[in-house]
């Protein structure tokens, strides 16, 4: 085993206090207060303390995110703003559920479609711990209409634990990066794999791809090691307990490489444990922990699949069981792993030369680039910040164009950017987003309290979105939104008042003909007067028995959904199933979709098809609405000679 370091806490540390105290005083001089809205009874920076929850990528920006709050924007102010940093699948229940404490959620995964429906409707049944909400309530009365407002830009960064003993001097050039600050005997030489490499790491076991059976050992994988006994081990994937952003981030980096392996649809937004399933390994009880919870790593085959998490949520659990476990790799958010110790010494590299680290990835030209602002990624003295100030993020919405916080944030992505104007950012960037209420009055009631606590929640995220508290963010290892992001945000956050009038149930557009988006929902709203349209597609299963597939649709009332699915066999197109539900009332329905002879054909002879859905919702005295999905069904082939 790989010795455990110790892991000192990252707090506010003298330079990042006094950077972040000049922050105030450049503030108050430039006069950068949040707005004050008429309709708030109570007065800017009125309010009382609140809570937020949601994705522990986001801790450490939310340190500076209060720091500015308490002596910034509402100086001498006496409310606190306490973040939980319990993942971002507990920042979305946060504002699903109808019956917490938190006012605002923070997540990492953009949410789907879905998901801002569920969030927009609200619910007050909680499926359990690490259980995502499924079921919306049938309460009208508490719907309301959330913000998507990006905050920060990070990094989620790859870490490794190469096994005790195994010589790194052996690695080749393409195969490894030195400490070329240091000439000590016991110079850091960090490990690193090509793109391809890495995604056949994680997915052992998996089909699909280059490699239908992907790398086990660290002597397969970097073969220059094949000659020392002590680098034949397994590669241990650590991975997070809970359903997490970072995953997501990682998975969508690890897609961008191999999308035939499904990393963002198979691995991430299906199936009952979302982010929290893996290629090759099991998910089940875990008899090593406390209460021996359900989680990945465990079940029947638990420690023969190379893959185990901690016993708790948060990157933190991640980072301390890779450092306990010999041959590992693993991920986590920079400010994380630099808290736990596997920031790299810029003069002696490291304790030893198999000391737990983070490591380079190639981006999108290639080049291996570091997590840290500083190219040479190996600085501990306070020049910290991800690497990410030329990420390029794709899947912005543009719509509604007049506050597209509003809109479906599902497809960004800042993975895998390319080299652009003589930078190399890192490969594995993404935003981390506040998910806030338009109205709290809507969803929580319009009692004094709320109103009071609605406005610190304005406040607050005002604050996160001034030019000071964003040029702070480099200090706490994440970096800035860019300026056409951050014009979004704010944008979204001014629009944030208390009781506007009636607030509808609202769902974004959604256009799922990417076949990378990973949301699907139904419905807008109606005109005035005329039975709502707006429905949700909340469940798709699949039985690789039958090749059919179950659609579960919530509609607000009667009327009939119409259901049509298309694929593409070639050049060719065949109809795979229609289906027509007439309903006498809301509620949700089930749909149970039967591949057609000629969809059956092709599943028998491919074993998987994929099928675009069109639903169309007529309200009975209403318009239709349409939405568009997919769903990709599979057939178990039968062994020769059975029948």
């Amino acid at each position: 085993m790989s010795r455990t370091l110790s892991a000192p806490r990252w707090g506010l540390s003298a330079a990042v206090a006094g950077a972040l105290a000049l922050a105030v005083t450049v503030l108050a001089a430039l006069g950068l207060a949040a707005q004050a809205n008429a309709a708030f009874t109570t007065p800017k920076c009125g309010g009382p303390s609140i809570t937020g929850e949601g994705g522990s990528f986001a801790k450490d920006a939310h340190v500076v995110f209060n720091f500015n709050f308490k002596n910034s924007l509402c100086p001498g102010t006496s409310s606190n703003v306490t973040y939980a940093p319990n993942g971002s699948g507990a920042g979305v229940k946060a504002v699903t559920l109808r019956t917490l404490t938190p006012r605002f959620g923070q997540t990492d995964d953009p949410p789907t479609p879905e998901q801002l429906a569920l969030m927009n409707a609200g619910a007050t049944v909680d499926p359990g711990a690490n259980k995502a909400v499924t079921e919306a309530d049938t309460d009208p009365s508490n719907n309301g209409k959330i913000h998507v407002v990006p905050a920060a830009v990070g990094a989620v960064v790859a870490l490794i634990n190469l096994p005790e003993s195994c010589d790194a001097k052996l690695l080749s050039a393409a195969h490894r990066t030195d400490n070329a600050a240091s000439t000590a005997d016991d110079k850091l030489i960090r490990a690193r794999f090509s793109k391809a490499e890495f995604e056949q790491i994680w997915a052992q076991g998996a089909t699909g791809g280059p490699s239908s059976v992907p790398y086990l050992n660290w002597d397969e994988v970097l073969t220059e090691l094949n000659t020392d006994a002590d680098c034949h081990k397994p590669i241990i994937r650590v991975v997070r307990f809970d359903q997490s952003g970072s995953t997501f981030t990682f998975k969508d980096y690890l897609n961008s490489i191999n999308s035939a392996r499904e990393w963002k649809t198979k691995w991430a937004t299906t199936g009952t444990n979302l982010t929290r399933e893996w290629p090759g390994a099991t998910f089940g009880p875990r008899t090593d922990c406390a209460g021996t919870p359900e989680g990945p790593g465990g079940g029947a085959t638990q420690d023969t699949d190379n893959l185990t998490s901690g016993c708790g949520n948060g990157n933190g659990n991640l980072v301390d069981k890779l450092i306990a476990t010999d041959g590992s790799i693993g991920y986590a958010d920079l400010a994380t792993a630099r808290n736990k110790g596997l920031a790299i010494n810029p003069t002696t590299g490291a304790e030893a030369p198999t000391t737990p680290y983070w490591t380079q990835v190639q981006n999108g030209s290639g080049t291996f680039s570091e997590p840290t602002a500083d190219v040479n990624g190996f600085r501990t003295d306070g020049s910290k910040g991800a690497n990410c100030l030329k990420a390029t993020f794709t899947g912005i919405p543009a719509t509604p164009a007049s506050d597209p916080t509003l809109g479906d944030w599902s497809k960004a992505s800042g993975v895998n950017s390319p080299d652009k104007e003589g930078t190399s950012p890192y490969g594995i960037c993404t935003l981390t987003y506040g998910l806030v209420f338009d109205d709290n009055s809507a969803v929580w009631g319009s009692s004094p309290a709320e109103e009071a606590a609605a406005r610190t929640v304005k406040d607050y995220w005002e604050g996160v979105l001034t030019d000071g508290t964003q040029g702070q963010l480099f200090p706490a290892d994440y970096a800035p939104l860019p300026a056409s992001i951050l014009a979004i945000s704010r944008t979204g956050v001014a629009a944030v008042d208390w009781q506007k009038g009636s607030n509808p149930k609202v769902t974004p557009p959604t256009n799922n003909t990417n076949p990378t988006n990973h949301g699907d929902g139904g419905g807008g709203g109606s005109e005035p007067g005329k039975p709502s349209n707006a429905f949700s597609l909340l469940r798709k299963a699949i039985s690789s028995k039958t090749g059919g597939a179950a659609i579960s649709v919530k509609l607000p009332g009667a009327g009939k959904l119409d259901l049509l699915g298309t694929a593409k066999v070639g050049k060719a197109k065949i109809k795979v199933g229609h289906l027509v539900l007439t309903a006498s009332k809301a509620g949700t329905f089930e749909l149970a979709l039967k591949p057609s002879a000629a969809a059956k054909k092709v599943l028998r002879e491919k074993g998987s098809l994929r099928v675009s859905l069109v639903l169309t919702y007529t309200p009975t005295g209403g318009d239709a609405k349409a939405s568009t999905s997919s769903v990709t069904l599979k057939l178990k082939q039968q062994s020769k000679g059975s029948h």
